[in-house]
Parts: structure tokens; sequence; C-alpha cells
């Protein structure tokens, strides 16, 4: 039964507020009955044919409003029919239009010769193959290798053309087969730009689910949506890919078939214009058209991921446009923000430690668009792998870790923000003290630097004292850089600024006394010098190396001995060297102990554990932190912690900081490039260039790696996202960029090759 023109409207109606402004259908055949043996049903509502003008006219009426740009074009494949003349049929079909394009059909059985020959229209920017060309009797069942030949992948690596792919066999794209042919082929023919038509064949949804995770990091593969009629498949991709990776496609002459394509069991199914839509004993039903259903599934999918107006514009047109050449990015977008930025942003950014100025002045990228695992994109679509510090040490499973997603997911859903306070730090609070027994209680705000400041509040309160001895790094506040003013800045060796610049207050003057790690004489002369005024001793347990025999029991007991708290720092090496933080691993146990960065992989969570006794002051000082309560923050961090017990992360991180470590030291002696690598901690590696000109080596050696693909600097906070793969690319570019720093040195050209001034501390006025 064919549907009343009323439904089509309603559903275009209930579709108007998705729909953008101007589309670019990249998935649309055209064909002449001529050229086909048989004429496939689909095709029965356009008997005579389906031209540039049937086309338009067809989708265009039911994306209405949204105006088509241009199609990307495509023969209908039929085993039987006439390749050369529906290819030149297509062809001469985009040439009409100036903003379309075509794909030729291709198979096994075609010559390279001739493929290449049809490449050579200035519109046809790719291929076409299709099963029914492998040489089987039953071609559904076809491995993608028996119909799309090794010279069609090599002749579109060589010239950038476009291939779109149904894929076949009963899993498509969870088929083990598939999978392998084309991460081996995406690999060797990176110039090859591989679409996975109908969202890798996801009608059967599972199967592009399930098989997506084994394309993460090809940079040559994209999806289109045409008729695929449930937003399972497309949330999937999504996720894997971002919305950048994705294309609207219509399937015409699919689109215009009554019914959709459904998950069943074990495969898929279609609910056709046959279906009893008024059956005695079943609700009234009226199907809509097949591009009307896979509209409302992308709708769906947008809505379940969060997608913006932007993402849904690209999706539509910006994304097939960029693909086929047809737009461009500035590639400038980044570097502009960033420009802005400095007039808009006092120091541009919120966090000195993210400057680009640090790796690569005019160079590194400011802001990211997505970021997943050890990857992320900046705004001009460049991708790159982070081997530098992953989100300032931060991110320790990875960026956008899926476990710690879905936590936080979650938690947005059902809402992060009421008058009342959420139950899960409690929960946050039983799950800390029971990995660390000797504590007792916890307290949360959003940062590092803010807990450090909770953490000295409450010692000042506990023991009704104000001096504070200091060792190492630990926030920005004012009762830290009050210890610290004229003491050497470890960025950059320069002296920090005034006290007055810094707004420090005046009462703050020397109460606070730094020293240095491992040294018991500088340690001793606080305690001789100030200890009955000592309220706490602030340190971390280690940072790059462990301490000398007895010197964590040195400290605790010369602070208890007057009066003082132990305060272990694991903002930073927690959850890197050892579940439950560094001091379990060394055996001394702390008054209080703090956590961050990890502790929520990079959320905003971070919290202070410590004694009952230890945490009496915080009864009697106000605490307001900027954690109020919001629980997006104690989300993540249950969600962490439960995956950290579960993974062995410190084994991980651990085994790739100590792989990256030695090819440091391999690589730069095969080259003869002077650097140092700190035989420290591998969870935090770092090197550093031993020569005269260590600041232009490291910028030179931080450009030369975002050439090809890698923020990298002299350090490197490993994570669980960082696998073998990555690593051997890594070792790669290392190889090439220590070669080109080998010949700089020797012909003295250093300072000739930077694109920009050397990095700094970022200390500086950037305007």
């Amino acid at each position: 039964m064919t549907c009343t023109d009323d439904v089509d409207r309603a559903a275009q109606e209930a579709l108007r507020p998705f729909l953008p402004e101007r589309a670019f259908d990249a998935h649309a055949h055209l064909w002449r009955a001529a050229d086909l043996d048989p004429a496939p049903e689909p095709l029965a509502a356009f008997a005579g044919g389906a031209t540039l003008e049937v086309w338009r006219e067809a989708v265009g009426g039911q994306i209405a409003p949204c105006r088509i740009e241009g199609g990307l074009l495509i023969p209908w494949p039929t085993a039987h029919g006439d390749l050369d003349a529906a290819n030149a049929f297509v062809a001469g079909q985009a040439e009409a239009d100036p903003r379309s394009r075509a794909l030729a059909l291709v198979s096994p059985q075609s010559s390279p010769e001739r493929a290449a020959a049809a490449v050579e229209h200035p519109q046809v920017v790719g291929f076409k193959p299709y099963h029914v060309y492998a040489g089987r009797e039953n071609t559904f069942q076809a491995a993608l290798g028996e119909f799309l030949p090794e010279w069609a992948w090599a002749l579109a690596d060589e010239r950038g053309l476009v291939m779109t792919v149904h894929l076949a066999r009963d899993g498509a794209l969870a088929d083990p087969d598939n999978l392998a042919e084309i991460v081996r082929m995406c690999g060797r023919f990176p110039n090859a730009r591989l679409v996975l038509a109908h969202a890798a064949r996801g009608f059967h949804a599972p199967n592009t689910v399930n098989g997506l995770e084994a394309l993460r990091g090809l940079d040559n593969v994209w999806f289109d949506t045409a008729a695929v009629c449930e937003p399972e498949a497309l949330v999937a991709i999504l996720r894997a890919f971002g919305p950048r990776r994705l294309l609207w496609g219509s399937d015409f002459c699919v689109s215009h078939q009554r019914g959709k394509c459904v998950t069943v069991g074990t495969g898929f199914a279609w609910i056709d214009p046959d279906f009893p839509e008024d059956a005695p004993g079943r609700p009234r039903c009226r199907t809509w058209a097949v591009g009307l259903e896979a509209l409302r599934a992308l709708q769906t999918a947008a809505d379940l991921f969060g997608l913006n107006r932007e993402d849904v514009d690209d999706i539509f047109l910006h994304n097939a446009l960029r693909l086929l050449g047809l737009a461009g990015e500035s590639g400038t977008r980044t570097a502009d923000l960033y420009r802005h930025a400095k007039e808009r942003i006092p120091g541009a950014v919120q966090l000195l430690s993210k400057r680009p100025e640090l790796l690569a002045p005019d160079q590194a990228p400011a802001y990211f668009h997505e970021a997943r695992g050890c990857e992320f994109w900046d705004l001009d679509g460049r991708h790159y792998y982070d081997m530098s510090s992953n989100g300032i040490a931060a991110c320790v499973l990875g960026f956008r870790d899926p476990d710690v997603t879905r936590a936080v997911i979650r938690r947005v859903q059902l809402g992060s923000w009421c008058t009342l306070n959420p139950a899960d730090e409690v929960g946050l609070a039983d799950r800390l003290c029971a990995l660390h027994p000797w504590a007792e209680q916890a307290r949360f705000a959003r940062t590092g630097g803010e807990i450090a400041a909770v953490a000295v509040r409450i010692a000042r309160a506990t023991t009704r004292r104000s001096h504070v001895a200091i060792c190492g790094y630990h926030g920005w506040h004012d009762w830290y850089l009050a210890a610290n003013l004229g003491a050497t800045d470890a960025l950059d060796g320069h002296l920090l600024p005034g006290l007055d610049t810094l707004g420090v207050p005046g009462e703050l003057r020397g109460t606070n006394h730094p020293f240095t790690y491992n040294r018991r004489d500088e340690f001793q002369q606080i305690l001789d010098a100030h200890g009955d005024r000592l309220a706490a001793v602030v340190m971390e347990p280690m940072r790059y190396h462990e301490p000398e025999p007895g010197f964590l029991e040195f400290v605790r007991d010369g602070a208890h001995r007057c009066g003082a708290l132990l305060i272990f720092d694991e903002i930073t090496i927690g959850w890197r060297l050892m579940y439950g933080g560094a001091h379990l691993k060394l055996g001394v146990n702390p008054d209080l102990a703090l956590f961050a960065k990890s502790l929520g992989n990079g959320h905003p969570i971070a919290a202070v554990i410590g004694t009952r006794d230890a945490m009496e002051g915080a009864h009697g000082s106000f605490i307001s932190s900027s954690y109020w309560t919001e629980c997006v923050g104690p989300a993540a961090a249950l969600a962490a912690l439960e995956k950290m017990a579960r993974i062995d992360v410190p084994a991980h991180v651990e085994r790739v900081g100590s792989r990256v470590q030695e090819a440091w030291r391999r690589i730069a002696a095969a080259h003869g490039v002077p650097v140092d690598v700190d035989d420290g901690v591998a969870c935090l590696a770092h090197f550093a260039f031993d020569h005269e000109q260590a600041t232009e080596l490291r910028t030179l050696f931080a450009q030369l790696m975002l050439e090809r693909g890698f923020l990298a600097g002299c350090a490197l906070s490993p994570t669980l996202a960082h696998t073998d793969a990555v690593l051997s690319l890594y070792e790669t570019a290392l190889d090439e960029v220590f070669g080109e720093i080998a010949k700089a040195l020797a012909n003295g050209s250093v300072g000739g090759l930077l694109k920009g001034p050397p990095a700094h501390s970022g200390f500086r006025r950037l305007l």
C-alpha cells in the first residue's frame, strides 16, 4: 500500500527543524535503463532512468527546504551491465553540474588502463567497486579483495581518489577478513580515500559497532549515512571518529522506496511496501520513504550524541566538500583564534602549561576540536598524536576514555547540579579510604592547586599554626607562592616576578619555607628555625626519582616531632606509579594526601584524604571550594578508579615510557645527537639536549615532530591509549627528526630552520 501525501508531508515537517540550509548528497545513483541488465527492483519507480534533474527534484523534494548544493553521483552497479557506458553517462551528468562529482564503476575484470582512463574526466573523482563483480556465485559472501583489486587501491593512492565501498559478507565491518583488508590496504595506500557506504553497511547495527575499534587511527576512512534507518551504527561512528568523518547520502533511488531496514537477530530485514499496514489486530502503520527514515535515524543519532548546528552542517555539507576538494580548510583557524585570544584573554589561555610557546611558538596548535585516546584534531582538521603531556599528565587512561565518558554522560543526563548534594561524593570518599587504610576522611575540590590550598588550610586549622615547609611545585595559590618568591622557577630557570606583581598578601611573607628534595640538611634547618610554628610539610613523595633511603621517614618523623602534619602531593605521580599513589609503594604514610588530574582522568575532581585527627581542622575552618555540589567529577573519579582497579595502568605506562626512553637513547646515538635521557621513572619520561643551543634544539624538535603529526617535546606522560602501533609511528618520526637535527648541527643551521621564535617558559607577556 502506498503512503498518502499527508504522511510524507507530516514526516518532512517533523524533520524540518533538524535539516540544515544546504546539503551535499554523498551517495546518489544515476542510470539509464539501457546500461542495466537487468534493471533491479529498487529502480522500478524510475523506470525511464535517473538523470541529474530527476535526482535533484526527487531528493530535493524529500529534504526541502534544505537546498542541494551538489552530489557524488554513482552509476547503478549490476552484474551484467555495461560498465563503460554507465560510467560515461554519469560522468556526463556530473559535467552539467559544476558542484557535483562522479565515481566510476570498477571491477576485477576491468583493466587498470580502462579505470585510469575513466578518472581522467575532470569531474570523476574515484571508483565504485561492488560485490556483484566478484567472481563467485554468491557475491553477498565475497571478501573485499574479491571485488576491489589492489591495482585500484594503488591508482587511488597515486591520484588521491575516493572509493565508496559497500561491504559484503554476513558480518560486514565485523567480519575479520574485511577488517584486516581495510586496515592493511588503508595503511599501504594512505592517499586513497575510503568511504564505507551505509555506515559500513550497518544495516545490522552491531556489525558496525563491533568493528569500528579496529579502524581507529586510520586517517583515510569516511562513512556515509545512505539508507541507514537506525541510529545505533551512526552513534558508534560519531563516538569513534567524530562528526567530521560522516557524510550524509540519500542512496537515491532507494531513498524513495517505502519502508525501512531494521536490525533483527543476527542480521537485518526490510520492512517494505508489502508489509501489512492495516492487518487485523495490529496498530495502524503507514510506512515512510527510506530516505525520510534515514534522516530520522540521523536526527536521533545527533540528539543522542549532542551534536550542534555546526556539526550537523559538517555532516550534510562541509565534510563532503572537503573530501572531494570542492572546499578547503583555511588552515589558519587555530592560529587565528589564538591571535584573537591574546587580545581578549590575559595570558591567552587559562593554564600556563598549555601555552603553545612552551613547545614551538607560532607552530604548535593552541586549540583542539576532537580528542580520543592519544589523538586529537585541531580546528583546521589536522590530526596529531599526543606524545607530550597528554592533558598535563591528567589523562592517564587517554582522552575521552569510553568508560569514564559513559559515567559522565549518565550523570549529566540525570542532572549534574542540584540544591542537594551528590551521593557519589560519599562513595568516592569510601573508595579512597578503602584504598588507603591509614586514611579515614576526605574532602573534595575541582583542581590540584585548589585542593592543595584546602589541605594547607585544614593543616593550619588543625595545628593552629601558620608556617609551612614546602618541597616542589604545588600550584599557583598565595600560600605556595609566598614560599617561593625569589626562588628559581623550574620551568625556565628565571626568577619569579616580585611580590607586588603576583599580588601575594604581605601577611604571608616569611610564613612558608622551601627545601630541596633529598636535602636533609635544608629540612633540618627549617625545623630548627621554625619547628614550633610549623603547621605542615607539603611535598611530593617522589617525582622523577625515588627518594634516598630513609629520606621520607626523616621528613615524616621530623614533622611529627615538632607537631606538624605531613602532606603528600600525589596530584601528578599518583595512579601513574602505583594504584593508590607513590607513597603506598614507598611504604611511608602521610597525615594528608592530595589527588587530582588522573583521579578523574582529566575531569574536574580533586581530593584530600587524611586521618581523622589531621582532618579535624576542616570542621572549624570555612572551606568553600569551587566543587560545591557539581557531581560530574565524582562520577568520573569512581569510573576511573574502577577501571584502574581492573587494568594495571602503572605497568602499561611504565612499559610505554621505558620503550620511549630506549628509543630516545638509541636513535639519538645512531645520529650523534647530544641527548641526555633522564634515567628516572618511565611513567614521567623526559630528556634534554646537552648542547649550548638546547632551547633552539628543543624548539626545532617540536617543530619537526609537528610536521609529522606528533605533538611532542622533551617529555612524555604515557597513557593507557599509547599502543605499540602508535609507538612504532613515533619511532619512525623520531628517526627522521633526529636525522635532520644531526644535519643541522653539522652545518650550523639550527636557528635558520626555526619557523618562529625559540620556545620559552610562557611567563612572558604575549602582546
